[in-house]
C-alpha cells in the first residue's frame, strides 16, 4: 500500500542510515507518509538543512510541487522554510545528499538547483524503473536498500574521483565546522580549511548552490529555534549576540524572514 489505510489520521516520518561508500555523497535515508481527513490539502512547513534531497513520490490526487506523481524527484536546497500542500495522502522516500554531495556525483551546479524541484531524469538515467521498485517495495528497510543500490551504481565507477575532489572535501569541512554554535564568522572557518573567503563563496555557488554566509546563518537560525524551543532565548538580545548577530534587530529580521514571525512571538507560541 503507497499510505496509511483510509480512516486514519496519520503522519509519520523515519530515517535509516545509507552503506558504505555511498556515505561518501549521502548520509541517510528518509521518508514520511501521510494521511489527514480534511477536504482541503494541509499546508505542511519544514525548516531545512543546506542539502539537496532525490525523492520517489506518491500522492492521492496525482500532484505534489506542482508535478505529477509517481514520480522521482530532485529538490535543491531551500533557503526560506520548505512549504507544501499535502494532498489527503501520499508518501515520500528519499535519501539527503551531504552539502555538496549532488554535484559532486554528478556535475550538476547546484545552484541550478536552488529553490526547484525537478525530474530526477533530468540528472539520472532509469528513475521510473526506480520509482516503480520504490513504490513496490513492503517496507522502508526495502525501499531504502532500492535506493541505495541505485545510487550506488551510479557513484561505483566515479568513486575514486569523488573521493579525489579536494573542491568537494573542503566543502565539507567548511560545513562541518559551521555546525558548531561557537562559529559566527566566515573568515575563521576559511581560515581552517586553507581557503580564502572569496574561494570558500566559489565553491559554495558551485556545490552547495548557496553562500556559505547563508549556509552558516541557517545554522546558527537553527540554534536559536532550538533554543527558543527549549526555553533558553530569556534574553533576545543575548541570544543575537551568542549567535553572531550585530545586534538585535539584525537577528530578529532574519529570524522573521526565515520562520514568519519575531523571535519574542515564536517565544510566546505564535507559529
Amino acid at each position: 500500500m503507497l499510505w496509511p489505510a483510509a480512516g486514519a489520521n496519520v503522519f509519520e516520518s523515519g530515517r535509516l542510515d545509507l552503506p558504505e561508500p555511498l556515505t561518501d555523497v549521502a548520509p541517510y535515508y528518509w521518508w514520511v507518509t501521510w494521511r489527514h481527513d480534511r477536504p482541503a490539502p494541509v499546508r505542511q512547513q519544514v525548516l531545512t538543512h543546506p542539502m539537496s534531497h532525490l525523492t520517489i513520490e506518491s500522492a492521492d490526487g496525482g500532484r505534489l510541487h506542482g508535478l505529477d506523481v509517481p514520480a522521482a524527484l530532485v529538490h535543491g536546497v531551500v533557503t526560506k522554510v520548505f512549504t507544501v500542500q499535502l494532498p489527503v495522502a501520499g508518501r515520500v522516500a528519499g535519501v539527503a545528499f551531504h552539502p555538496g554531495g549532488l554535484t559532486a556525483l554528478v556535475g550538476q551546479v547546484a545552484g541550478d538547483l536552488t529553490n526547484a524541484v525537478v525530474s530526477a531524469e533530468q540528472l539520472f538515467a532509469g528513475t521510473s524503473e526506480l520509482t516503480e521498485q520504490v513504490l513496490s517495495a513492503d517496507d522502508d528497510e526495502a525501499r531504502r536498500e532500492a535506493i541505495a543500490a541505485f545510487l550506488q551504481a551510479r557513484l561505483e565507477p566515479d568513486l575514486d574521483r569523488v573521493r579525489a575532489d579536494r573542491a568537494y572535501r573542503t566543502v565539507r569541512r567548511a560545513v562541518d565546522l559551521m555546525r558548531s554554535r561557537e562559529q559566527v564568522a566566515l573568515a575563521p572557518i576559511a581560515e581552517q580549511v586553507h581557503v580564502s573567503v572569496r574561494t570558500l563563496q566559489r565553491l559554495f555557488a558551485r556545490y552547495v548552490g548557496v553562500s556559505p554566509l547563508w549556509v552558516l546563518r541557517r545554522h546558527r537560525l537553527q540554534d536559536a529555534v532550538a533554543a527558543l524551543d527549549a526555553g533558553d532565548g530569556g534574553d533576545i538580545a543575548a541570544l543575537a549576540a551568542s549567535l553572531g548577530f550585530a545586534d538585535h534587530a539584525h537577528f530578529t529580521r532574519a529570524f522573521t524572514q526565515l520562520i514568519g514571525v519575531t523571535p519574542s512571538a515564536y517565544r510566546a507560541g505564535v507559529r
